[in-house]
């Protein structure tokens, strides 16, 4: 300790510049030292942040009410999907009366058949297009999220659905 009292007296000696230089070299390199250790914790604050934000409770409790909306969205695709097919369905009891063979149904009927049937059909595989997007969405985030804390929850939606194939 007396060694380095003894190199600010030398410096006192050589005049005040000198002095000044050598309290402005000690500041500095205080301030570097610092920074580079705040600047190293910074990155492990940030880390902690990080996983706060996307592992945290609030976090964990938006992914869950997510998958809550998103599985009703596909329980009303669902029933969408089933909609059509009943249409589908009254599409053809509708015209059963002409009867099995379509080629012996006069063109007029035939055609608004075809034309009713297209339309139904097109409808179906719009909404099983819609349904197996979120579907995917749906699947594809679930094999990220931890499903642990929410077992024993009585509304827990699936983990998994299944696409919808039109026939």
């Amino acid at each position: 300790m007396s060694d380095s009292w003894k190199s600010y007296d030398e410096a006192a000696e050589k005049g005040p510049l000198s002095i000044i230089f050598k309290i402005f070299f000690a500041v500095v390199a205080f301030v570097v030292v610092t920074g580079v250790v705040g600047y190293g914790l910074g990155w492990f604050g940030e880390a902690a942040q990080v996983a706060q934000k996307e592992f945290g409770a609030t976090a964990a409790l938006q992914k869950y009410e997510w998958f809550i909306n998103q599985a009703n969205a596909i329980k009303k695709a669902d029933k969408d999907v089933k909609m059509f097919e009943d249409r589908s369905a009254a599409v053809d009891e509708q015209y059963a009366a002409y009867g099995s063979d379509r080629a012996k149904w006069p063109p007029d009927v035939r055609l608004q058949y075809n034309h009713e049937k297209q339309q139904v059909r097109d409808d179906l595989v719009a909404v099983a297009s819609t349904r197996n997007t979120l579907v995917e969405e749906y699947n594809a985030q679930s094999e990220k999220f931890n499903w642990t804390p929410f077992q024993t929850r009585p509304d827990k939606p699936s983990q998994k659905f299944e696409d919808y194939v039109v026939k």
